[in-house]
């Protein structure tokens, strides 16, 4: 009798009576029970996991067209946030949370890689064709990882190779994106009309508007009846219409900078090549890769390709011993012009429609600042900024068992990992094209145009930096697993010890002998200089685990650490980080198996941990050894020479600490009818003390010593939620399908920092969400003269006088009159409370579809433009606004630049420019095809799939200037990406 098994398949006792060969088909398992789970140092049965562990396979990973791991993320895990805040090619990570915002300062998930946690590089790059599976610690389970936990710890085990013959494995999918959504702006006959707005709201009273804006419209000019001077429209009626007809395109162009200097689609590609196969001895997997990811600008001079090895080798020696080795080889080449994108974007945003942006032959126009024009510096005109990261992974371990004591077993495991960065910044001078309007060649008809150094330096100059950094992990474990009875008892105890160094190096230089040679030594003698620095950092942590189950239906477990870090002081570097959680499957019971017989199991856990987080920043930096006083250098004169000196840097605490983190979970899981409705519920709570702040609130600036004060751990934060998800399986036919809906919600609030004495109530972040606005309550517009005298209001702090189509604000204190005080503290900021995800897939023989919907709610973002005579309006300003002909009760008249109370000197601040950040997307879709495999077996071809995808394909939000996710409120970044994929995946 053949005994026939699989995780997630039900297993099959087959007799052969007499056969030689038989043929299998796996039936899909009712229950997950038996799947084996990821945990700190360790798997688990599913059956018997008591933590809120997520998970993930690399396959559903791998469905996605996204070049960056980390934007693959997204709605297929509860309680995990993705938001990706750019989509430029090597910086289009996605900023990744766990439950939400937990600290004022460094929120980011430990992330582990086949055991080695914070392998140099992180998740991101990360080939996804790789990845076996993915895990993640939510809860007190992560307390293993002790004083890097507390933001919770993302687990990823790569692939290994399987016994059987050797098999060959080809991906290939080319890609198209584009931005996911460019703002629209107003064209030139819109912008001329917005600007003789502003001529006209400056210079003529506002009871003469009407009249005098029937004057402009018909002229172009006005006579003002109450001192009788003429006020002219910048744009005449006739300029006007030559925007609108096109018949000028020299003199009056109508100018799309967007369309101008962005492509329609730009490419990507990526290949992988994987070798696996083995023996019951050895096994093997080896994976290559290439990626390539083109920018959205014409003739780019933007991009990031990838080249990445993996090679997993496992061998068995003997009856009790196995080791296994990994290695892992990837350079990241990012190249980019010597303009980053968010100025290349502010520019896109500035530029006027009725400007040139290239000139009718093809030669580029004039510059909006700085020498800056999109359609040159996009490209290399202008030098380049390339960088190189070169990551070497290498990882092995040894297992060993012996006969004598059943269970017991010890595991070595060595990591080494090398980063090598080598940055080259080359700048050069460029030329752009201008004419005066009034001179042309010789045959009177064609505008002359003169060529001219736009840059804001003539000379080439040329900045090199190199980085070195070397990680080194030992890591000895001890196990012994034993079973008595119906007992089972899992015990665990590890010591780590991590080092890491880094060097770096810096040099300057410019007066190039020739703007062809981009090498140090061509430089000249002057203005030359040199930096560098380097760093070492050093843990040493204990740790363990103690589980227990009776029958698989009572669970508890035990974990711990004691981790010493060296970021803080001798006497304190030491901590202990406990986690304790319990389980009992409900279902096992006979008073439930024998009256609930809908449910097939039913599994109530709780648990309760501390952790910590020793990657302590403020204001961004991380504080190293802030129980030391530290220096910087400074200079002086002295006889006509400068010389160097030592300024103190900050005042020591010699009590410095890590962040803890009190984390309590409660959870429900379970399926129903027969395994085909699954279900997951937990609601948590983590209390966060001991958070860095500097007393800079109740310290007055005039103390002079409020930047030097030093970090103290008095900060608390107290984050609480919920999260679901729930899946279900049926089939129609030959039609098999899953759907599953997920989604977590998170609020924290700050129970205390250091906020300035005497602020009032309402503006106080204390009791509020981290990172909320501050604004002013827009209240609606003065539409007219009688809505104006009809106001009890003084503006005066705002404006000397009131004119139609100025904001109404709310009096928040009462006292009659708007001001700094009015402003109030509002329960939302840009993060969102809400983040969740929807998924559909269906198999109909050889074909298969799979439908991901991500969304989030709860976020705002604050909407704002250079607009006026510095830069060009959106549509959705020009559609949207107070008009002599159209006197709007909603939307203010416009402004040039910052040139009314309401959208400058402090009180654009308000309301009316903050937008719901709500949306739901069509965040991946893939329909894939399989070849009969009778078909491909003449070819020699085990399987070949055929498939097509999408990334970010349809986004339904409230906002509809820029994408939802991001995190600019001027538009000055580069935008998302939408993908469209097509592949094939063939084995041999």
């Amino acid at each position: 009798v053949l005994q026939i098994s699989f995780v997630g398949f039900e297993s099959q006792d087959i007799p052969l009576n007499g056969r030689s060969s038989v043929n299998v088909n796996l039936v899909a398992g009712n229950s997950q029970l038996d799947a084996v789970v990821v945990v700190g140092y360790g798997t688990q049965k599913k059956v018997t996991v008591t933590g809120a562990v997520a998970t993930v396979k690399g396959s559903e990973l791998a469905k996605s067209p996204a070049v960056n791991l980390s934007n693959s993320l997204v709605g297929r895990l509860p309680g995990v946030t993705a938001v990706q805040s750019t989509g430029e090619p090597g910086y289009d990570g996605s900023r990744i949370r766990i439950r939400g915002t937990n600290t004022l300062g460094n929120n980011n998930a430990l992330i582990v890689i086949d055991g080695i946690p914070d392998r140099a590089g992180g998740l991101d790059r990360i080939n996804p064709a790789d990845i076996e599976n993915m895990s993640v610690l939510k809860d007190a389970s992560a307390a293993i990882y002790g004083a890097r936990a507390a933001n919770g710890v993302i687990l990823i085990t790569t692939k290994h190779g399987k016994s059987g013959k050797p098999q060959i494995l080809y991906d290939f999918n080319q890609g198209y994106s584009q931005p996911t959504r460019i703002p629209k702006m107003a064209d030139a006959a819109e912008y001329a009309e917005l600007n003789n707005e502003l001529s006209l709201f400056k210079g003529v009273p506002a009871d003469q508007w009407k009249d005098a804006w029937a004057s402009f419209v018909s002229t172009g000019s006005y006579k003002r009846t109450d001192n009788g001077t003429t006020v002219n429209a910048p744009y005449k009626p006739a300029d006007i219409v030559k925007y609108k007809d096109g018949s000028d395109p020299w003199g009056h162009p109508n100018t799309n900078w967007f369309k101008t200097t962005l492509k329609n689609w730009s490419p990507q590609s990526r290949h992988n090549l994987q070798l696996s196969g083995g023996s019951e001895s050895v096994k093997y997997l080896a994976s290559m890769g290439y990626s390539n990811q083109d920018a959205y600008y014409k003739n780019s001079a933007t991009g990031y390709k990838q080249y990445d090895l993996r090679f997993n080798l496992d061998a068995k020696i003997n009856q009790y011993i196995n080791t296994s080795l990994g290695l892992t080889a990837r350079e990241e080449y990012r190249f980019f012009p010597t303009s980053g994108a968010n100025s290349i974007f502010r520019m896109l945003l500035r530029g006027k429609p009725t400007e040139q942006e290239v000139w009718p032959n093809g030669l580029p126009g004039p510059d909006i600042e700085n020498g800056e024009n999109p359609i040159v510096i996009t490209t290399n005109a202008t030098g380049y900024d390339r960088d190189k990261r070169d990551y070497f992974q290498l990882n092995g371990k040894i297992e060993i068992t012996n006969p004598w004591i059943k269970g017991l077993k010890l595991t070595g495991i060595a990591a080494a990992d090398k980063y090598i960065l080598r940055g080259k910044r080359w700048e050069t001078p460029w030329y752009l094209y201008f004419w005066n309007k009034t001179s042309y060649q010789a045959d009177g008809i064609t505008p002359l145009l003169t060529r001219s150094v736009r840059s804001t330096f003539t000379d080439p100059r040329l900045t090199q930096r190199d980085e070195t950094q070397l990680n080194i992990n030992l890591t000895g474990l001890l196990n012994y697993d034993t079973k008595f009875g119906d007992h089972t008892l899992n015990l665990l105890a590890g010591v780590t010890r991590e080092t890491i160094a880094g060097d770096n190096f810096n040099a300057y230089r410019r007066y190039f002998i020739s703007p062809s040679v981009d090498q140090l030594f061509a430089g000249g003698a002057d203005e030359q200089n040199t930096g560098g620095g380097g760093f070492e950092r050093a843990r040493l942590s204990y740790f363990g685990r103690v589980a227990y189950n009776y029958k698989e239906k009572y669970l508890a477990e035990f974990l711990w650490r004691y981790d010493g870090s060296y970021m803080f002081p001798l006497a304190g570097r030491f901590g202990f980080f406990p986690g304790v959680l319990a389980g009992w499957n409900i279902s096992d019971e006979n008073f439930f198996k024998n009256h609930v017989k809908a449910v097939t199991n039913l599994k109530l856990r709780a648990s309760y941990g501390q952790m910590g987080n020793d990657q302590v920043f403020y204001n961004g930096v991380l504080q190293e050894y802030a129980y030391l006083a530290t220096y910087r250098f400074g200079t002086y004169v002295l006889d006509q020479k400068v010389q160097k000196t030592l300024l103190e840097r900050g005042v020591p605490n010699a009590d410095f600490t890590w962040e803890v983190a009190n984390n309590a979970n409660v959870g429900l899981e379970g399926s129903m009818f027969n395994g085909r409705l699954s279900f997951e519920l937990d609601v948590f709570s983590n209390k966060r003390s001991q958070i860095s702040i500097q007393k800079q609130g109740s310290t007055p600036a005039s103390s002079g010593i409020d930047q030097l004060l030093p970090p103290v751990n008095l900060g608390k934060v107290v984050n609480k939620g919920w999260e679901f998800k729930f899946g279900y399986s049926g089939n129609i036919g030959e039609l098999k399908w899953n759907a599953g809906i997920n989604g977590g919600y998170a609020r924290n609030k700050i129970e205390y920092w250091d906020e300035a004495p005497g602020v009032p109530v309402w503006q106080q972040s204390t009791g509020h969400s981290i990172g909320t606005y501050l604004a002013y309550q827009f209240d609606g517009i003065f539409v007219d003269a009688a809505d104006i005298a009809k106001n009890t209001i003084n503006y005066s702090a705002a404006t000397g006088k009131l004119l139609p189509g100025d904001m109404k604000f709310k009096d928040i204190d009462g006292n009659g009159k708007i001001n700094g005080d009015d402003l109030v503290r509002l329960d939302k900021s840009r993060d969102p409370w809400f983040t969740g995800g929807a998924s559909l897939n269906l198999q109909y023989r050889a074909f298969d579809l799979s439908i991901l919907f991500q969304g989030a709610t709860g976020g705002l973002l604050f909407i704002g433009t250079e607009s006026g005579d510095i830069g060009n309006y959106l549509q959705y300003s020009y559609d949207n606004r107070w008009s002599v002909n159209n006197p709007s009760d909603k939307d203010p008249r416009l402004a040039n630049r910052g040139g009314t109370y309401y959208t400058g000197g402090g009180f654009g601040n308000n309301t009316y420019f903050l937008r719901s950040s709500n949306y739901v997307r069509l965040k991946n879709v893939e329909l894939g095809f399989y070849l009969p495999p009778a078909i491909g077996r003449k070819a020699g071809i085990n399987t070949l799939r055929l498939y097509v995808n999408g990334l970010n394909l349809i986004t339904w939000d409230k906002m509809k200037i820029w994408d939802p996710e991001s995190t600019s409120s001027s538009g000055q970044y580069y935008p998302q990406a939408r993908i469209i994929n097509a592949g094939v995946r063939v084995t041999f």
